[in-house]
């Protein structure tokens, strides 16, 4: 199926950056006025580096059942060491958004509790499954490693026909019944137990394009969220896999002009690089 009316390069985030504000979609995705970098972002991209890169440094095969606390001691250095290397290379290779070294400091601190709290579950959650494994099965350490390693990381699926692609955190064996995406996040949710209506959006869509990649429908999305440690699952249906079809339709149809896309007024516009452009009395003239 292609989809390319008007030629826009799409991605989940970008579907979910027009669910929340079209007109913001249409500033960044169709002009293309580059968003200025906020210590935010380059936290972010520390933080997904550092996840993806842990799995190269850590061997599970030789891991018996034992006490859960020096696993995740094993586990918590290696996220700490990788944390450092990349956080000082913030000015050099990450642009440096930070407006003060106790700033800096304060959010190098919770990152590390972030991925403190990472390390423990990660390896109680292992030390629980060898509860259950047969050790003396010839299968044992190829189940271990599909159970604790991920199927893919940071996992770029491109769609050139529908001129869309998207890179997936991680995604998850589910021992024969198919796979699960993983995204995480390390931005704050307003409440336990939920998932905010545009990660639900951008996590269908990465759905959308797993689907039309490899003609096959996750079993879910689970959105890791880093601040509290709490995984959030939503199961995937072919509704929703629909629901983004409609999405991409929608902007496609779209004319490349601001009328075409509305704003949408909310206590977020405060922090938008666009805010000028959308609420200053001359702002027709910018636009």
């Amino acid at each position: 199926m292609t989809l390319t009316n008007n030629g826009i390069r799409l991605s989940p985030t970008a579907i979910s950056l027009y669910y929340d504000c079209p007109r913001r979609f249409f500033y960044v995705y169709i002009r293309k006025i580059p968003e200025k970098p906020t210590a935010a972002m380059v936290r972010g991209t520390i933080t997904h580096k550092v996840l993806d890169h842990f799995f190269n440094y850590v061997n599970i095969a030789d891991i018996q059942e034992g006490d859960w606390q020096i696993i995740w001691k094993r586990f918590k250095k290696v996220l700490f060491s990788l944390l450092e290397a990349e956080w000082k290379t913030i000015g050099k290779d990450y642009p440096d958004c930070y407006t003060s070294k106790e700033k800096k400091k304060e959010d190098y601190e919770e990152t590390k509790r972030f991925f403190d709290f990472y390390a423990a579950k990660l390896a109680f959650s292992l030390l629980d499954k060898l509860s259950t494994m047969n050790k003396g099965s010839k299968w044992f350490e190829t189940e271990l490693k599909r159970f604790f390693y991920p199927k893919d990381r940071e996992l770029k699926l491109r769609l050139d026909d529908n001129n869309m692609s998207g890179i997936v955190d991680k995604t998850l064996s589910l021992f024969g019944k198919g796979i699960a995406i993983v995204d995480y996040k390390t931005s704050k949710c307003p409440l336990p137990h939920y998932i905010p209506k545009s990660h639900l959006k951008q996590g269908k869509a990465y759905a959308y394009l797993w689907k039309e990649k490899f003609d096959e429908l996750p079993k879910h999305i689970s959105f890791y969220y880093l601040r509290t440690g709490e995984s959030v699952y939503y199961p995937i249906s072919e509704r929703d896999v629909d629901e983004i079809k409609q999405d991409i339709k929608e902007i496609r149809s779209k004319k490349p002009v601001p009328a075409e896309f509305p704003k949408n007024k909310t206590k977020l516009c405060d922090y938008c690089d666009f805010k000028g452009f959308c609420w200053k009395k001359s702002s027709a003239a910018r636009q």
